[in-house]
């Protein structure tokens, strides 16, 4: 799949329009749904490679969950390294970790991220 095959394959399926409230408290007109294209095989495979192309010198891919987790896991599995899930907080049970999976102490790690509305 070539870079326009892909933007139009999430366009039609992840690119809502109405009027939306944004994380950061903005409204937009528009709203492109990471969840909706993150279901898609072939476009989370996609993405998968292309992310993983970047991931030469790293040692471990990690991803924020909720929303990165998908990518980052198409990521590690298209260029065979392990990935880590990095939660929001400790949960207060079991082994308490922040960050779940492959360790990251001390390694190289590309830290994948989901759509962003604010720079």
């Amino acid at each position: 799949m070539d870079k326009d095959q892909l933007a139009r394959r999430i366009k039609e399926t992840a690119y809502l329009e109405g009027d939306f409230v944004l994380r950061s408290g903005k409204r937009s007109k528009y709203y492109l749904d990471k969840y909706l294209f993150e279901a898609q095989p072939d476009i989370l495979a996609e993405l998968g490679r292309r992310l993983g192309a970047h991931a030469d010198d790293v040692e471990v891919i990690a991803g924020p969950e909720l929303g990165a987790v998908a990518l980052a896991a198409a990521t590690a599995m298209a260029c065979g390294k392990p990935f880590a899930i990095v939660r929001k907080r400790k949960k207060g049970y079991g082994t308490e970790k922040l960050i779940e999976g492959a360790p990251v102490e001390g390694r190289r790690v590309l830290l994948v991220e989901d759509v962003g509305t604010t720079a």
